[in-house]
């Protein structure tokens, strides 16, 4: 058998369908880091049944699909198939050829093929077993052996020998063996304890199955007596019902009667009421009118003073216009002239100027002439004469413009003189109109704050008045909750004073002596033991259930008593009753040793200490509870009964009821609506709440009478503060309006104040420019007047040189240089005065601006006097047609505010009438509840007697009539059930189910014992299987191993070319635990350890190991996961020149990067990856090449 063929599609890098042929010999799959050669190895391990992600390194299953690329998309399943020639039969099936398949989807499904047909993975590993072909086999060899055989670990080293050696499957089923040892022990102790528990229980259980068949009988017999005395008494307690039935009808109908006449009294009083409520709201309403008319009036009044004030301010802004007109004709004249003067000057001067540039064209001109001459003579004088020039030219220029400018500065400062004088006449006026506009600021602020005082006032009583409300309705409703709850307590009280009275709950016999004790006195009769006792709310139940009928024991001073009592019942046939003299009855208690239980977790205390009652019955209660004891639960009860071996009684706070010797009584408790013991105290409690009720409900109907009067007085204020609040709010408007008025006025005078200021800031801006400029200018000055003395020494010293010439030329120059700063100084002084001339036309024109637009106000002004005294007649005429309607709304709220107080009074009267019917309607309610209360305790009864017999039989009045028997005599019956009852008590709890239990515990310690028996059994036949797996697992361990050593020792000559190497085990005697060493000499070394190789020699040693073990356990085909990439080129010669010579027998694939492997192989196949992410392979059969 050899491997012929590997298929893989989808298969981590392998996106395509890849197909390689595996030949005869060394096939080696080669290429760069990365390229997916190992994904080869993986696809072999994976489709021989791998199912580890992280041996095939991956996180998950999934990871072996394609994932994608950035050009392909991820596959939706992968496909690993091998094919073996099977001509030799190496596998057990009748083909030639066996392809063996592997698919996995992304979705988790997965499936297994052999030659096509769907198989398990089972039948795959069954395929190949003995073969060495498989997962685990070592027809997979990757770098992982390598350095499990390296490792310093003795377990992961010994794990390879133990595979070679094939007594992992023994070691399996060992530690197999001994896990189910272990549950075997684990179950054998557990049987045993149960069979120990159920042997303690069967003793005590055979007892009570004994009393339980007693119990039985006399249960079956009490049944048929109790269901004729229920069947008898029920037909007396249905005539009484119907009776009391009869008279609570009748009283029902006179309630009704009574209800009839009383909600006719109240439609009455509501229809007052309604005539009540609705004169209120037309009073409401035409009070409304008034105030609004008030508001209205008012709000005229204001309006006339509002129109009065506007007519004034009008007035001034007329009077204010028609002055400023003055003003601005006056200076419009002044501007007109000076702008005649200066087109003169200008005319005249531009004249003059022209005249003089022509003559200084011709001294300039006989200047130049002169300088020609003299140029060759002098250059250097001539340039130090040009240098003076034009020092003297800059001097010039600076004093003509210093002149201007200190002309423009005179003119600023006395236009700006002007203005401060008009600055300060505008803002006299802006003060004026500031006092006026903070005076009705003022007054506006203190007229909003008041109303908003008011407002607040206001809004707080209203808000009071709507809290009252709430308050009385919460009150109304407390009212009528305590009143249903005292109706409630109080009848509860009356019904528990009657059953107290009335002896309600006791049985008849006991009633019959109270009854008569109460009558005669000097009976000795004390009462029955739950009147005697008074028991914690947290003990009641516990004390219930554990004394049960001993509650209705009655205690009496001596036995006479109880004699004469016995007597009395014998003689009148009222049935039979347990009495307690004082005198006789002895009590018991705990001795000291018992004591010890009432200190353990959760023991609460001994019963008759726990109760209160008086001392002179202290022997009677220790009889009745000295010897038991309280537990908070039933599993605190078993532990205390059990220290205390069942001596005495234990009751817990639910009721369960553990007696001596062990029986137990428990389950649920019928709740009843009050038990004898907690009948008085529910009367007291009760009548603790009934005062509690009575002196709140006094307290709060007297402060409901207080927070009626606060409410009313509430009321009042309110009105009284929204009338003020509406004059409020007209004083508010009048000062608005004033308000208004004087910031008109104040914004007007603002504007031209600040036009004034716009033009002094304008002026002042200008002054301080040519101020700047000045100063600029007297620097220049000084510098250039420091410049033109110096060069004037240096023209001097030259002058004596060429002084005939040069003086002549230097006059002539003086003439000329003079002539042009004058002609500049009057130029400039010329355009001064244009700009001067230009900007006072600009001012002439706004005075004709502000002129027209003075006379358009003015005509503003005057209309809107006009206005305001059209709109004062209209606001005076409205006026006195308010007043009007105001004196008619006032009548028309006292005609209906009489009517209203009519209403109150019929309403009133009415009232009186419904409390009397109310009164009546009381009475005929409380007979009806008290003919209730007959009833529903003749109903409780009855219900009472139905429910014990429900409880007890789970039968119905129908359900019991098959019993009924002819001849049934009451008293007898009830004497024969007294008795089997006092015998049932007797015999205490009994256990009913003790029959079966007795029977099932019988059978379960049969099989229990026979269970024990099997595991014993099982556990001695699985510790043989143990000692005889150790047994095969040593002898073929130590064989196996033997033969590896040869082995090795063979391999390690072959790879090294001499040198000596061995196996060792640590300790002979304990083969399969201790730790193996590998000592290995190559040539010329001396005998060592492993770890003190070389890491090549250590490599190439492991390798001979691995090549010992395919000499133990050979398989068809290995493939080589580069095992050989730490040898250097010499040694992988030696490996790769064995390897071929091993290949003539088993097929090798190598999955190698080393040149000395790839030389030996018979073919190659590169794995390349010339798309990213995506594997493929090239194929090379070398021999062939060859």
């Amino acid at each position: 058998m050899r491997l012929k063929k590997l298929i893989i599609h989808g298969f981590k890098s392998f996106a395509d369908r890849v197909e390689v042929s595996f030949e005869n010999g060394i096939t080696g799959v080669v290429g760069p880091n990365g390229c997916g050669k190992s994904n080869i190895a993986d696809a072999v391990r994976w489709v021989l049944g791998e199912q580890s992600a992280k041996t095939l390194r991956g996180s998950k299953m999934e990871d072996v699909i394609f994932n994608g690329t950035e050009k392909r998309r991820r596959l939706a399943f992968c496909e690993v198939t091998l094919v073996f020639d099977n001509e030799d039969k190496s596998l057990p099936v009748d083909f030639t050829e066996v392809a063996v398949t592997r698919r996995v989807y992304r979705s988790g499904e997965g499936e297994y093929k052999i030659n096509g047909a769907p198989c398990r993975l089972r039948d795959i590993i069954d395929l190949f077993r003995d073969t060495g072909i498989g997962k685990d086999g070592y027809s997979l060899i990757g770098q992982g052996r390598i350095d499990e055989i390296l490792s310093a670990k003795s377990e992961d080293r010994r794990q390879v020998f133990e595979e070679a050696a094939g007594i992992v499957k023994y070691k399996s089923r060992k530690l197999d063996a001994q896990r189910r040892m272990d549950r075997t022990r684990e179950n054998l102790t557990r049987v045993e304890d149960i069979l120990s528990e159920l042997t303690e229980r069967v003793e005590p259980l055979k007892q009570q199955s004994e009393v339980a068949r007693e119990y039985l009988a006399l249960r079956d017999e009490l049944k048929i007596l109790d269901l004729n005395v229920f069947l008898m008494r029920t037909e007396r307690y249905e005539t009484r019902i119907r009776e009391l039935k009869e008279s609570v009808q009748a009283l029902g109908e006179s309630i009704l009667q009574a209800n009839e006449r009383l909600e006719k009294a109240g439609a009455a009083r509501d229809e007052v009421q309604l005539r009540l409520d609705e004169c209120e709201r037309e009073t409401a309403e035409k009070r409304d009118i008034v105030q609004r008319l008030i508001r209205e009036v008012e709000a005229r009044e204001g309006s006339v003073q509002v129109v009065r004030e506007r007519i004034a301010a009008a007035a001034r802004d007329r009077d204010r216009i028609e002055a400023e007109r003055r003003a601005a004709a006056e200076g419009r004249e002044g501007v007109r002239g000076r702008v005649i003067k200066m087109n003169a000057f200008i005319e005249d001067e531009t004249a003059a100027l022209s005249a003089e540039d022509e003559h200084q064209q011709a001294r300039e001109a006989e200047l130049s002439e002169k300088e020609r001459r003299l140029s060759v003579l002098e250059s250097k004088a001539e340039e130090e004469k040009q240098q003076i020039i034009q020092s003297m030219n800059r001097l010039g220029n600076v004093r003509s413009q210093r002149a201007r400018l200190d002309a423009m500065k005179t003119a600023l400062q006395n236009q700006l003189g002007g203005m401060e004088t008009e600055r300060a006449r505008e803002q006299a006026g802006v003060d004026s109109l500031d006092a006026q506009v903070r005076d009705a600021q003022s007054l506006l602020d203190g007229e909003r704050a008041r109303m908003a005082e008011l407002k607040s006032q206001s809004d707080e009583v209203s808000a009071r008045v709507q809290s009252h409300g709430e308050e009385s309705a919460k009150m109304t409703e407390r009212v009528n909750a305590m009143q249903a709850e005292r109706q409630q307590r109080d009848s509860r009280l009356k019904l528990l004073r009657e059953m107290q009275r009335d002896y309600e709950g006791y049985n008849n016999s006991v009633k019959q002596v109270l009854l008569q004790a109460r009558r005669q006195s000097g009976s000795g009769v004390h009462g029955v033991v739950a009147d005697l006792i008074h028991v914690p709310e947290k003990l009641e139940r516990a004390v219930d259930m554990v004394l049960g009928g001993a509650l209705q024991n009655i205690v009496v001073d001596r036995d006479e008593d109880a004699k004469r009592m016995i007597e009395y019942l014998r003689k009148n046939r009222f049935g039979r009753a347990t009495f307690l003299p004082i005198s006789s009855v002895r009590g018991r208690t705990l001795s000291p040793q018992e004591r010890q239980v009432l200190t353990m977790p959760g023991c609460v205390g001994l019963a008759s200490e726990l109760v209160e009652f008086d001392a002179k019955y202290q022997g009677v209660m220790d009889n009745l509870l000295g010897r038991t004891v309280v537990a908070e639960d039933l599993a605190s009860g078993i532990a205390i009964q059990r220290a205390g071996r069942y001596q005495f009684r234990l009751v817990t706070l639910e009721g369960d009821v553990m007696h001596s010797g062990g029986s137990m009584t428990g389950g649920s408790v019928q709740s009843r609506m009050t038990s004898l013991l907690s009948r008085t105290r529910e009367i007291e409690e009760t009548e603790q709440a009934l005062k509690r009720i009575e002196a709140e409900f006094a307290a709060i109907r007297e402060r409901y009478a207080r927070h009626e009067e606060e409410r009313a007085q509430l009321k009042r204020d309110r009105a009284e503060l929204l009338d003020e609040l509406h004059r409020q709010e007209v004083a508010c408007a009048r000062a608005e309006a004033q308000l208004k008025a004087a910031q008109d006025e104040q914004t007007g005078n603002n504007r031209r104040v600040e036009r004034v200021e716009q033009e002094r800031a304008r002026l002042s801006a200008q002054l301080e420019e040519v101020s700047r400029s000045l100063e600029g200018l007297s620097s220049q000055q000084e510098d250039a007047e420091q410049s033109t003395g110096n060069r004037q020494e240096e023209v001097r010293r030259l002058q004596g040189e060429i002084y005939a010439l040069r003086t002549e030329t230097e006059k002539l120059r003086a003439v000329v240089s003079d002539a042009r700063v004058a002609l500049a100084s009057r130029r400039r002084d010329l355009q001064a005065r244009i700009a001067d001339r230009d900007r006072f036309i600009a001012e002439a024109e706004d005075t004709e601006r502000i002129l027209a637009e003075s006379a358009e106000a003015l005509k503003k002004c005057v209309s809107e006097l006009e206005a305001n005294a059209s709109d004062l007649e209209k606001e005076l005429a409205a006026l006195e047609t308010g007043k009007s309607e105001l004196n008619v709304a006032r009548d028309g709220f006292n005609a209906a505010d009489a009517q209203r107080t009519g209403a109150q009074k019929k309403l009133q009267t009415l009232t009186g009438e419904i409390d009397e019917l109310r009164t009546g309607l009381d009475d005929f309610s409380d007979r009806h509840h008290r003919s209730e209360l007959q009833l529903a305790r003749v109903e409780a009864e009855f219900k009472q007697i139905q429910d014990r017999i429900w409880e007890d039989y789970e039968l119905t009045y129908a359900g019991a009539e098959p019993f009924r028997q002819a001849d049934f005599r009451l008293s007898e019956s009830e004497k024969r059930i007294a008795a089997i009852r006092q015998r049932i008590r007797a015999m205490g709890t009994v256990n009913v189910a003790a029959l079966d239990e007795y029977r099932r515990t019988c059978e379960r310690v049969d099989e229990m014992t026979s269970q024990r028996d099997d595991l014993l059994k099982a556990e001695a036949d699985l510790q043989a299987i143990v000692e005889e797996l150790e047994q095969k697992m040593e002898t073929q361990f130590k064989k196996q191993f033997a033969l590896m050593n040869d082995n090795f020792q063979r391999t390690f000559v072959k790879l090294f070319g001499g040198g000596k190497a061995e196996l060792r085990l640590t300790d002979p005697k304990d083969a399969l635990n201790c730790g193996i060493e590998i000592v290995a000499q190559p040539p010329g070394k001396k005998l060592q350890m492993l770890s003190l190789l070389s890491g090549g020699e250590r490599a190439l040693t492991a390798i001979a190991i691995l090549f010992a073990i395919l000499d133990l356990k050979p398989t068809p085909f290995c493939i080589l996961d580069e095992i050989e990439a730490a040898l250097d080129d010499a040694n992988i010669d030696t490996y790769a020149d064995y390897l071929k010579a091993y290949s003539e027998n088993t097929q090798f694939i190598v999955i190698t990067h080393r040149k000395g492997t790839m030389e030996r192989c018979d073919a190659l196949y590169g794995v390349v990856m010339e798309e990213k992410g995506v594997s493929k392979t090239v194929s090379v059969k070398l021999n062939e090449a060859v």
